[in-house]
């Protein structure tokens, strides 16, 4: 189960990859990186598509990323998360928020359990723009609902 702490620590965390960063501004994952980014994360984008994403070196998996990285934020198709997860895991990261679709939630349970069974945390179920510090509307009233329903980590 995802805590509070958890999600405090990835926000804690001095450098993120975002695997899953579309060139396309308008994309969900080019636009969780461009606000980490804003807020002053070192943020890495990955992308197998792309040698730079909005002026930055994008790399084309995780691998290819020579320094340690403290956290990373899957956002990428089910059809791809099993992939990513197994290299997650195998480069030792133990700080990873998956999240595919705000309204599906993670559709690969086998790539859930790739990263819960290694030790990782894994934080998954949540937007990562509802806790980022500093979001505005409508991400702190989505955050808003579910605390009306109880629905936030402890």
């Amino acid at each position: 189960m995802v805590g509070k702490k958890d999600i405090e620590n990835f926000y804690n965390s001095k450098k993120i990859a975002v695997i899953g960063v579309s060139r396309n501004k308008k994309k969900y994952g080019n636009m969780v990186f461009s606000e980490l980014k804003k807020r002053g994360y070192d943020v890495i984008p990955v992308n197998p598509h792309a040698s730079e994403i909005n002026g930055y070196k994008a790399y084309a998996t995780i691998k290819d990323i020579k320094n340690k990285i403290d956290a990373v934020l899957i956002i990428v198709p089910a059809s791809q998360q099993e992939k990513v997860a197994k290299e997650c895991v195998d480069l030792g990261i133990k700080m990873v928020w998956m999240h595919e679709h705000i309204m599906k939630g993670v559709t690969n349970p086998i790539a859930l359990a790739i990263i819960a069974n290694s030790g990782a945390t894994l934080i998954t179920g949540f937007c990562p723009f509802m806790f980022m510090p500093g979001s505005g509307f409508p991400h702190n009233l989505h955050k808003a609902i579910l605390g009306f329903f109880k629905a936030l980590p402890k």
